[in-house]
Formats: structure tokens, C-alpha cells, sequence
């Protein structure tokens, strides 16, 4: 049985040794800066929003899958906050997700110490938490979809990146809607790989 459970191990030790010139694990922290797109304002009210700062942190990993593309994978904690107001006054609206970007990699220049990258695919969000006090505001939905493009720089193992995040579908099923857009900036660091 030790020598089954050694050459097992042995044998993992190797397949994550030669595999790391495909593979890389990360870890990432960030601010975004998000706004409420509001859409479908009942006739006689006005609604406004601005854009308030927050936070992410959490972690990315990659498979390159052919010549410069990889496919990145990420999973991270992020706070979100906009402000609506109204003629009856402003209100904030807060929400923690945990967001997990399946995105596309592509290297558009490689210098071998630095790369320049863009980035592109579908986020699933889901709600940990939120808080508002806005009256017809009905919460934040458990789970949402969003689309991030963005453009990134890589120098050793340090990446940083800034990306722009649409909202697919509304966020909540109040009576007007309210798609997200965030804007976010982070920076990694690569614990291993490519």
C-alpha cells in the first residue's frame, strides 16, 4: 500500500511539473466602480444614479490552449455600491458577489519578461449580500450575468488589468430596469506557471 500511495504521489509531483507550462494559479485584488444603468423610468419621474467605488479580491487561474490563447478562469469576492437618486432623496445601494469570470486570454505582444493581453467572456455573479435603501428596490437577484472585455499588462509574475463589465439582465425585479456597469481595476500576482 506505501508503494501504491509513493508512486501515486510521485506520479501527480510530475504530471503538475511538466503540465506548469500550460497551467498558472494566481491570486488578484482590485476596486471597481460601479453604476446602476437604469432603464424603463415610469412617464413624470426622475431617477439618476452615479457610480460609487468598491472592492474584489480572490484568485485566477489559466490553461493555455493553443499558441498565444489561454483560457482564464476566476473566481473572486467583490462589494459593489451606486447611488440613486429621486425627487424623494438619494439612496445606496450595496451588494457583495462572489463573481466567476470565464474568460479568453489572448497575448497580443509577448516580450518574454512583459506581454500585453485582452481579455473577453461571461461573469456569473451571485449575491452574498445586499442592502439598500431604496424604496421600490425590491433587492439584488441571487445570481446575474455580466460580460467583461479589458486589456492587461504582465511583467514577471505581476499582471494588471482593466476591464469594463456590462450587465446581461437586470439585477433586480423592481419596476424599472437596472442592468449593471462596472468598471474594474486589479492586480495579480502569478504563484506559479505560465
Amino acid at each position: 500500500m506505501k508503494k501504491a500511495v509513493l508512486i501515486f504521489t510521485l506520479m501527480a509531483i510530475v504530471g503538475i511539473v511538466e503540465a506548469q507550462d500550460r497551467i498558472a494559479l494566481g491570486l488578484k485584488a482590485g476596486f471597481n466602480s460601479t453604476k446602476i444603468k437604469l432603464s424603463d423610468i415610469p412617464d413624470g419621474e426622475t431617477i439618476k444614479n452615479e457610480a460609487n467605488s468598491g472592492f474584489l479580491f480572490g484568485a485566477y487561474g489559466r490553461l493555455r490552449l493553443i499558441g498565444n490563447v489561454s483560457f482564464q478562469p476566476e473566481m473572486y469576492y467583490a462589494k459593489k455600491q451606486s447611488e440613486i437618486s429621486s425627487t424623494v432623496g438619494a439612496f445606496n445601494v450595496t451588494y457583495h458577489t462572489w463573481d466567476i469570470p470565464l474568460l479568453v486570454n489572448a497575448r497580443l505582444l509577448d516580450l518574454k519578461i512583459a506581454s500585453i493581453y485582452g481579455l473577453a467572456g461571461p461573469v456569473a455573479s451571485f449575491n452574498a449580500k445586499s442592502t439598500t435603501d431604496f424604496p421600490d428596490f425590491k433587492g439584488v437577484d441571487n445570481t446575474n450575468w455580466t460580460f467583461q472585455a479589458g486589456i492587461g499588462a504582465e511583467i514577471w509574475r505581476l499582471t494588471a488589468d482593466v476591464r469594463y463589465e456590462w450587465g446581461v439582465k437586470d439585477i433586480s425585479k423592481a419596476q424599472f430596469g437596472q442592468k449593471t456597469d462596472v468598471l474594474t481595476f486589479a492586480i495579480g500576482y502569478k504563484l506559479f506557471g505560465i
